[in-house]
């Protein structure tokens, strides 16, 4: 069970992320397409599932609202927060080390680096995927001009 102080905490960082995705300063309103981002930006990696249902309880408590894209900061601010503190496991993002161990098994060869392409492949294909334009964002700027993605290792320990 949460106690007070991390739900107030989470409350407080909840209300400092809404200011930056704000429909219009002053406004106290955030658009519905925004709440991923902004929960993303609280330093957690939440899946599209978890993000859905965020969206599907601040719908509920907007129901009365005129416009159902905007939603309140008060009640992103309660939902958001009691998500972060009663989901805190589950959605914080993997360490340096998980990802080292991640992108070593797509480099099986041990050469330092993945295929640009090849990596596009499984990130719109598997698990929870991906969007091309999703995709593009991240591997713009990684990817050389052969097409690889280098891999920086500190060591090659598992």
């Amino acid at each position: 069970m949460p106690n007070a102080d991390q739900l107030e905490t989470a409350k407080k960082n909840v209300r400092d992320g809404c200011v930056l995705f704000e429909h219009k300063e002053g406004s106290k309103l955030v658009d519905t397409k925004d709440i991923g981002a902004l929960v993303r930006s609280l330093g957690v990696n939440p899946s599209g599932a978890q993000v859905t249902i965020i969206i599907d309880q601040l719908a509920a408590l907007n129901s009365e609202g005129q416009n159902n894209s905007l939603l309140s900061m008060e009640h992103i601010e309660i939902v958001v927060a009691n998500f972060l503190v009663q989901q805190k496991k589950a959605l914080f993002r993997d360490d340096y080390h998980t990802l080292l161990r991640a992108f070593r098994a797509l480099d099986q060869e041990g050469k330092g680096f993945v295929d640009a392409e090849h990596l596009r492949t499984l990130m719109c294909s598997r698990g929870e995927p991906m969007t091309e334009e999703e995709v593009n964002k991240m591997l713009g700027n990684a990817v050389n001009e052969d097409g690889k993605l280098k891999l920086y290792y500190v060591s090659t320990d598992p």
